[in-house]
């Protein structure tokens, strides 16, 4: 049992000190009596269970207080205007009731290995609870200032994770295999205002779009918000005998809009979830070799079951920019496309509103690493050194994706460091080639 106090400058008094207690418990099994029969093939076996708080205070400094700032607030007096004058404002609201975010976990799990220690299994179970999460929430621009960060609500994390390894060895060759596997769940259980949202940015598409992320009680942290679409009008004799709910003005080579809450118009209203950033699993994947002087490994990981929003591909802001290849297959005349629309010359909401045209599945496998290496000393035995390895190594050698944006690992640049998922166009992952010695005496 551990208990851990902390006190904190960054809230105020009566509010500055957090307490965190922790508890855990394990069992080998294989060390009963009654486990004897199986020492033949189970090696070990060890039941675990833990609980314990963890505290946050991620935030800058002085929250509590109106902070005033001296930045772009000069004022100019005389006639002429000439006479300059520092000014002052707040530079945000205060909150004095800020403190420590709390996030309490509880883990069942095992550690095993049988077969004389070759094959190991570990196995966990865990709930994630935090609770007053520190988040800047957006006010209203009448506040005339920042806004302060709060204790913005409470998120939920549940999932699995699984470690799968084998070793052995046969005569010179020696081998080894490693798989992760995790298995995770995203849900916001609160959000301390009564809307039970608190809005992400806007304009991240372009100028002029609205929010496309948000946390919303009952959804994954993040996630994506906007339209959903049903492909492209082929022909205004489609526009004319279409039954469900469309904008007015349509033409042929328009998005058709979903009208998500069913109400007979297209409005605010129908914008939904349209993806989720979080993945539902990660995997990593390793294997080591070698064989008289010889060493082989590599090393690959994955993510499956997320979206991404590949904002840089929006053409809203100036149609005359230089558009990415995607406008080749544009919608040009009937038949010509079900997914991209026609161009203009002018905003449209084709491309202004925020909608899944930009949402794209997020699922990859990459190989991280391989590297080929060579001990010389197997080979010259007299030479003055314990080891003489030359290796090659590639890193980022390829990906395996549906994805059409650059890299599928992304994560976001923008205000908000709970969102992720975004890809404002970062620069890729590059790919590293590498030749190095290794040399011990």
């Amino acid at each position: 049992f551990v208990l851990r106090a902390d006190g904190s400058s960054k809230f105020a008094r009566g509010h500055q000190w957090g307490y965190f207690p922790s508890v855990s418990a394990g069992w080998v099994l294989t060390e009963e009596p009654f486990m004897a029969s199986t020492h033949n093939w189970l090696s070990f076996l060890k039941l675990r269970a833990s609980w314990g708080q963890n505290g946050n205070q991620s935030i800058p400094g002085y929250q509590y207080l109106s902070t005033i700032s001296f930045t772009n607030i000069d004022y100019t007096f005389g006639k002429d205007k000439s006479v300059i004058t520092n000014g002052a404002y707040p530079d945000i609201l205060a909150n004095p009731n800020i403190t420590w975010e709390k996030s309490e976990q509880t883990d069942l799990g095992f550690d095993s290995r049988f077969f004389s220690g070759k094959l190991g299994l570990t196995f966990d179970y865990y709930i994630k609870r935090t609770r007053d999460w520190l988040v800047q929430a957006p006010i209203l621009d009448t506040a005339g200032t920042n806004a302060p960060y709060i204790n913005g609500g409470d998120v939920r994390n549940s999932g699995i994770e699984l470690a799968l390894s084998w070793n052995d060895q046969i005569g010179d060759f020696s081998y080894g295999a490693n798989l992760n596997f995790a298995y995770n769940k995203n849900k916001v259980t609160r959000i301390a205002n009564t809307e039970g949202i608190i809005h992400g940015e806007a304009n991240v598409l372009s100028n002029g779009t609205d929010e496309v992320y948000r946390a919303q009680v009952g959804y994954p942290i993040g996630y994506f918000y906007g339209y959903k679409t049903a492909g492209i009008f082929q022909t205004q004799d489609e526009i004319d005998h279409y039954t469900e709910a469309k904008l007015s003005g349509a033409r042929p080579g328009d998005v058709i809009w979903v009208d998500a809450n069913h109400d007979g118009i297209i409005d605010l209203n129908d914008r939904c979830m349209i993806g989720d950033p979080h993945p539902d699993c990660t995997l990593g994947f390793s294997i080591n070799m070698g064989w008289r002087g010889f060493d082989v490994s590599t090393t690959m990981n994955g993510a499956f079951g997320n979206q991404i929003m590949r904002s840089y591909r929006s053409f809203a802001d100036y149609p005359k920019n230089n558009f990415t290849s995607d406008i080749l297959d544009r919608w040009h005349g009937a038949g010509t496309s079900t997914r991209w629309p026609r161009l203009t010359s002018g905003t449209s909401t084709n491309w202004q509103f925020v909608s899944d045209l930009y949402v794209e599945n997020g699922d990859f496998l990459r190989m991280q690493n391989l590297t080929v290496g060579y001990d010389f000393k197997q080979l010259f035995k007299k030479l003055p050194f314990e080891q003489l390895r030359l290796y090659f190594s590639a890193n980022n050698l390829f990906t395996i994706t549906g994805y059409s944006g650059m890299d599928p690992e992304v994560g976001y640049g923008g205000a908000a460091a709970w969102a992720s998922g975004i890809d404002l166009g970062f620069y890729p992952s590059p790919r590293v080639y590498m030749v190095g010695v290794n040399v011990k005496f």
